[in-house]
């Protein structure tokens, strides 16, 4: 009577681990996500913080696109264009959704800025960057660094 108790839950295991398995009928992505990307341009210099114009005194980031060809898009990948200033305590972000951005893509640092307190100088060394995102992976395409010059 054990045997063949031992036996049936062996069996309840082994068809259990088989449907979950990558032979079942798992909870796993369809499709693998991906894109292929080509960056042809990013911005090498012209990255500055320039002061607003309206009273408030705060900076915002002024920076060429980047631009990329993208295509073969499966999933959901996404690409994240990040203007990082370290000294200045401020990054800037933009993602781009490729399932719905396809072909030719520019890509500008998100509208934000960044206190008049916090800048102390009339440049600072900045990072241009370019990631893509697939699944649960970053690949860098791009880590540039570039100085940024303050713009009263």
């Amino acid at each position: 009577m054990l045997r063949s108790v031992l036996l049936a839950f062996s069996a309840v295991v082994v068809v259990a681990a088989i449907a979950v398995g990558p032979l079942g009928i798992g909870t796993g992505q369809a499709a693998e996500d991906g894109a292929s990307v080509t960056l042809e341009s990013a911005p090498e210099d012209g990255v500055a913080l320039e002061r607003g114009r309206f009273g408030s005194g705060r900076y915002h980031v002024d920076a060429p696109p980047a631009v990329a060809t993208v295509g073969n898009v499966t999933g959901s990948p996404t690409l994240r264009y990040t203007v990082d200033i370290p000294a200045a305590g401020f990054a800037v972000t933009s993602r781009y959704d490729l399932a719905t951005n396809h072909g030719r893509l520019r890509m500008g640092a998100n509208p934000a800025t960044v206190s008049p307190h916090r800048i102390e100088r009339s440049s600072y060394e900045g990072t241009i960057s370019v990631w893509l995102r697939t699944g649960d992976r970053d690949r860098a395409l791009l880590q540039r660094t570039v100085t940024v010059e303050v713009r009263e």
